[in-house]
């Protein structure tokens, strides 16, 4: 090789490794950016669970009754993200959470808040918690639907517990919409998968892009060894969107219904099939119904089994998981066009979603506006309406003063003190409720930490109910 060659195959390597060392150099610039920007945010949470006390099965080892302990407490942690500094708010996932006696938040900066709040919807994993405390950080979510694979990101947390306290690990995105089946049958999973070190202790810590944004709540991983190998999951945080409006908003998750059981057509055997599908449909992908739930929202809809939803409000559906996620998405009561296949030939039909099971409260969707503004909601969690001038609920007698409770928000004060749908609240201490708007006016004066005395009367009969804060 010539001395030419030779200079110009020297100067092509040292270029291709100085623009590597920048690359590279670049990269661990951006990711300490991340880590300075989201960190102060990222939260250790410990929790203390009541369990059941293990049975002992050995005679001679069996405490007498008196003395046999009814449960035991549990301890366990797992990680969060301070999203809105103002209120409070951390988003979790909701196996860290879930039946909690107490909970505290570690902060990085030393600090330790108990939470005051904990709601949780199981069916994504995704909780919202809540302290009291000033002068925050917080974390901006981002569009998860902007990810693609291959696409950097960082898991953040506390893996294995506090000695481990807000630790960073760095992968990419593996995969978008996996399912595991780890929240059952009712769950609701489209997670993001990563190759980002995740491990028991990261769960409820946060996902994050290079913008510093929150991406995803980390939620699972698969394992042999119960370790990370690789293979992590988060809930995106589009999804985490909708259920922490709904969290704020009702206290729980509102979702669709539409009343059937659904399969993707590639999963479900040829000889099932009916043998009039048209060649693009098989080759596309759509969602295949068992069965249609008698007086379900499908069934009223004039839907059944054996029909094949290709489309929903003109959008192509090519998965039993695109009809879960569509109509969860959606609000009860709403309609929906469903393109359906049927003796080969493609149909439309309308059907009006209902409240999907396991989530909701009956009733919650019919609160009103006003309601929801009212003291009654925002300071007890209860909205109510008038009695006067009719036969109302399950009093079965005409009412002519007192107000009706047609919603409670779970984990409310109302709801501690054990005041349920139904209840007519006929006194305020010694005030005689006309209607609603006087009873809003009692609760907006009133001093919740002395206490608030109410006559409730149900078909159980009356009973006094004193409210206060703790």
């Amino acid at each position: 090789m010539s001395k030419k060659k030779t200079n110009l195959l020297i100067t092509v390597v040292l270029s291709l490794f100085l623009s590597l060392t920048a690359f590279s150099s670049a990269q661990i610039e951006s990711f300490r950016d991340v880590v300075k920007k989201c960190n102060p945010a990222v939260v250790y949470i410990e929790v203390a669970v009541e369990v059941e006390a293990p049975q002992i099965n050995i005679p001679w080892l069996r405490p007498s009754p008196d003395q046999a302990p009814e449960s035991q407490i549990q301890k366990g942690s797992g990680s969060g993200v301070i999203i809105d500094a103002e209120n409070g708010y951390i988003l979790t996932a909701a196996h860290v959470v879930a039946n909690a006696e107490e909970a505290v938040v570690h902060l990085p900066d030393g600090r330790e808040f108990e939470i005051i709040d904990i709601m949780t919807d199981e069916q994504t994993d995704i909780a919202l918690v809540s302290i009291d405390a000033d002068n925050l950080p917080q974390v901006p979510l981002g569009d998860s639907d902007a990810m693609e694979i291959g696409d950097w990101v960082l898991a953040m947390g506390s893996p294995l517990g506090k000695s481990l306290e807000n630790s960073v690990s760095v992968g990419i995105v593996s995969g978008k919409s996996r399912k595991t089946g780890i929240l059952g049958s009712l769950g609701i999973e489209d997670f993001i998968q990563t190759d980002a070190v995740i491990n028991r202790g990261n769960s409820g810590g946060p996902l994050v892009n290079v913008n510093g944004e929150v991406i995803g709540i980390n939620s699972n991983i698969i394992s042999s060894t119960g370790m990370s190998a690789g293979i992590g999951f988060a809930v995106p945080s589009n999804v985490a969107k909708k259920v922490i409006s709904d969290l704020q908003e009702y206290g729980e998750v509102i979702r669709g219904w539409l009343g059937v059981t659904v399969a993707s057509l590639s999963d479900v055997p040829a000889d099932e099939l009916p043998g009039d599908i048209p060649e693009d449909i098989l080759k596309r992908g759509a969602a295949y119904i068992p069965e249609v739930l008698e007086d379900g929202p499908a069934d009223k809809g004039g839907m059944k089994n054996k029909d094949i939803i290709i489309a929903i409000d003109g959008r192509e559906i090519t998965s039993s998981s695109e009809v879960i996620d569509l109509i969860s998405s959606m609000k009860p009561d709403t309609k929906v066009e469903c393109t359906i296949i049927r003796d080969g030939k493609e149909i439309k039909r309308e059907v009006t979603l209902g409240l999907r099971p396991g989530t909701g409260n009956e009733g919650v969707a019919d609160v009103t506006d006003e309601q929801r503004e009212s003291a009654a909601y925002q300071e007890l969690g209860i909205a109510v309406e008038d009695m006067a001038g009719g036969i109302k609920g399950i009093l079965r007698r005409r009412a002519t003063s007192g107000v009706r409770v047609v919603y409670v928000k779970p984990g409310s004060l109302a709801d501690e003190f054990a005041i349920v749908t139904g209840d007519i609240i006929m006194e305020f201490g010694d005030t005689n409720i006309k209607g609603s708007e006087q009873f809003d006016e009692l609760v907006e004066d009133a001093d919740l930490n002395e206490g608030i005395m109410l006559t409730v009367r149900n078909k159980d009969g009356k009973r006094k109910v004193i409210i206060k804060k703790y």
